[in-house]
């Protein structure tokens, strides 16, 4: 049985982007915020870091990096909180989740590439940039795809991502060497006058005005291709914004090292140009 209609599917494929809605109750969302409290508490005391995958320390502040001088802030980002928390462990694996990214994906079998924990406390970081994804990760096609779930509510004054709806599939967006094939699921038509690139600067520019933010409940969620462009306002208001974030990939995906050759979920893995990427670092999730 689908998960998603076919009316869902067109609206992703041509937007880069779906509001899902609801994929966790109430008491589940709480139980991930609690978890979440009780890692970052761990984080700002912890003195030994050996038990805990490289990447889980980029993002954050710990102690020992020459920063006690300045106010400590709670979090940044958490870099896969599958691999120290069951609990998240077992969202990246939620039916709901990975089912509908297999539909959009078309694929029998879809693997993590990487999870990532986002604040973005009351009165705290500012706006982040308009960008896509894709080319900060080192990987060979641009097939990825996010789920970003709301562990508090999100709206425009707190922060909610706000998306440029149809420019994953708009060559002007792209750079001109960027593959465009329908066989990926982009359906590439460009969307007005202007060469392939001719946007690809200026979209780091954009503010709100020329976005469209999605709202979303705790427990809601929403998917992005990794060529769609977006951004997060500030948090204006006294309400925390948190987000889990899971980006997914299709099972054959290879690891392109020029591209992102120091990414910190590889660059301790000594993978080979072109390899395969799998095992129990990129786990099979759906």
């Amino acid at each position: 049985m689908s998960i998603l209609s076919e009316e869902q599917k067109t609206k992703f494929y041509q937007d880069g982007y779906l509001r899902f809605g609801k994929v966790l109750e109430t008491q589940q969302v709480e139980s991930l915020r609690d978890e979440l409290d009780r890692i970052t508490r761990d984080e700002r005391e912890r003195e030994d870091y050996s038990n805990l995958p490289p990447e889980f320390a980029f993002g954050h502040d710990r102690k020992g990096q020459g920063r006690e001088s300045r106010e400590v802030r709670a979090i940044h980002q958490f870099v896969n909180m599958w691999k120290v928390s069951p609990l998240y462990a077992e969202i990246i694996r939620q039916p709901l989740i990975t089912g509908a990214i297999r539909e959009l994906m078309d694929d029998s079998a879809i693997r993590i590439w990487h999870d990532q924990i986002i604040s973005k406390p009351p009165g705290d970081n500012a706006h982040f940039q308009c960008h896509h994804d894709f080319y900060f990760w080192p990987l060979d096609r641009p097939t990825m795809i996010t789920c970003w779930l709301a562990l508090d509510d999100a709206t425009p004054e707190n922060g909610c991502m706000h998306v440029v709806p149809g420019s994953h599939r708009d060559p002007r967006f792209q750079p001109p060497d960027c593959d465009l094939s329908a066989d990926i699921h982009l359906s590439p038509v460009p969307m007005g006058a202007g060469e392939p690139g001719s946007l690809y600067k200026e979209a780091r520019t954009y503010g709100v005005e020329n976005t469209s933010p999605v709202r979303l409940k705790a427990g809601e969620c929403m998917f992005h291709h990794c060529l769609n462009y977006h951004l997060t306002p500030h948090n204006v208001t006294d309400l925390q914004r948190r987000a889990f974030v899971m980006i997914f990939m299709p099972d054959g995906t290879l690891y392109k090292h020029a591209q992102s050759p120091n990414h910190p979920c590889t660059n301790y893995l000594n993978l080979e140009d072109g390899a395969a990427m799998s095992g129990d670092s990129f786990p099979v999730v759906g």
